[in-house]
C-alpha cells in the first residue's frame, strides 16, 4: 500500500490498536458522495475502494505486509 505524503486533499487515518492505515479523501476528490471517501492506494493497482481489502496475505497477488517490502525487511 502507498502511505506516502503525495495525495493532496487526502488525510491518512490510523485505526488503533491494530495500526491499520487508510486514506480519507476530501469532498472535492470524492465528488460529494459519488466516489468513496475512505480508500487505500496501491502502488500497483491504484485506488482500492475497500479499506480492509489488502490486510491479509492471499487477498491480493501483490500483498505486502504494512511496513515491510516483498523481501520481508522493514521500510
Amino acid at each position: 500500500m502507498d502511505y506516502g505524503d503525495h495525495f493532496p486533499g487526502c488525510k491518512i487515518i490510523t485505526i488503533e490498536p491494530e495500526g491499520w492505515k487508510y486514506w480519507e479523501r476530501g469532498d472535492a476528490l470524492s465528488e460529494k458522495g459519488k466516489l468513496p471517501i475512505n480508500v487505500q492506494f496501491c502502488k500497483l493497482r491504484g485506488r482500492i475502494n475497500n479499506i480492509f481489502e489488502c490486510l491479509n496475505p492471499g487477498e491480493r497477488y501483490c500483498f505486502e505486509e504494512q511496513g515491510k517490502d516483498k523481501k520481508g525487511t522493514s521500510k
